[in-house]
């Protein structure tokens, strides 16, 4: 389901967002120019919001959901020091938000149902993230969270897809786990060699399967956590992160083999059926575009 809204109105505006219980005081003097941009997809629910005046927002998250909001423009400062650009945040249905937004804000917003994420996120970390009782900003450099936003207004602007969407909600998760602190199993050193080593294989043996970490904690009958740590201590970095960079490896040898070849199709062959997500991550991994090297090759 998709939805848009272009009002003057602020009431009109405060009670257009399915599943949020809002109201808005308009602070700064002038016509209103609001804008709301809603994608339900599944149980996830995606919106824009886009304000050209100060409001103060008295806001009621909906209830069992995780709720990230992405700052596109936040002008001035937040004294309450919980919305920043280039910054996440995260909200809880714990108790209703009171938040000044300056004019000219620009956010996205996604909200992730608890029993959606009780299947993707560790159990501790989940628990842990539902005892928090305030807001938490997600305190990741820039460069982390551009692929998640790219993908979002990918979302937000197209035909949202499952993959897409899958994608955007484990990278949510690789940020949760990063910032959300609970005690860790210690896997022994040969342990964490093999769920490392057999991840590996089958990303090489299947490079074209959608397997994620949950698939590879199913096949190896570890937690999350676990896999997490193995990653962490053999490679010193995130399972999503070793994957997503043998996959651009092997498109990378693929486009050397046959420069003639659609770098698209050599993309969703390596698991990437978002082109504009393969080619940001390929130029941050190689500090090239995937098109520059099919231009050596040919020549």
């Amino acid at each position: 389901m998709r939805q848009s809204l272009r009002t003057t109105d602020i009431v009109e505006h405060a009670n257009a967002l399915p599943g949020w219980r809002q109201r808005y005081d308009q602070l700064s003097c002038g016509s209103l120019e609001g804008r709301l941009d809603v994608v339900q997809a599944g149980e996830v629910q995606l919106f824009r919001e886009r304000l050209n005046q100060q409001v103060i927002q008295h806001i009621c998250l909906p209830q069992n959901a995780v709720n990230i909001l992405f700052p596109l423009a936040w002008p001035g400062v937040d004294d309450q020091g919980v919305m920043a650009e280039k910054y996440a945040t995260v909200l809880l249905p714990n108790d209703e938000y009171r938040v000044f937004t300056p004019a000219g804000m620009d956010v996205l917003c996604m909200s992730i149902p608890y029993a959606t994420l009780r299947n993707l996120l560790d159990e501790a970390v989940l628990h842990a993230l539902m005892q928090l009782n305030r807001p938490k900003r997600v305190c990741l450099r820039a460069h982390r969270l551009v692929p998640g936003i790219v993908m979002f207004k990918s979302l937000m602007e197209g035909t949202p897809t499952s993959a897409t969407l899958q994608s955007l909600t484990l990278m949510v998760v690789e940020w949760l786990e990063r910032v959300i602190d609970v005690p860790q199993e210690t896997p022994r050193p040969s342990t964490r060699g093999y769920i490392v080593e057999r991840c590996h294989q089958w990303l090489i043996e299947e490079p074209a399967a959608s397997s994620n970490v949950l698939e590879f904690c199913r096949r190896l009958k570890v937690s999350r956590r676990t896999l997490q740590y193995s990653f962490q201590s053999v490679a010193a970095v995130t399972p999503i992160q070793y994957m997503r960079s043998v996959r651009l490896n092997g498109a990378r040898r693929a486009l050397k083999e046959d420069p003639h070849a659609s770098i698209a199709d050599i993309a969703e062959r390596w698991g990437f059926s978002h082109s504009s997500y393969f080619t940001l991550e390929y130029q941050k991994l190689f500090n090239e575009l995937p098109s520059a090297l099919r231009c050596v090759e040919r020549s």
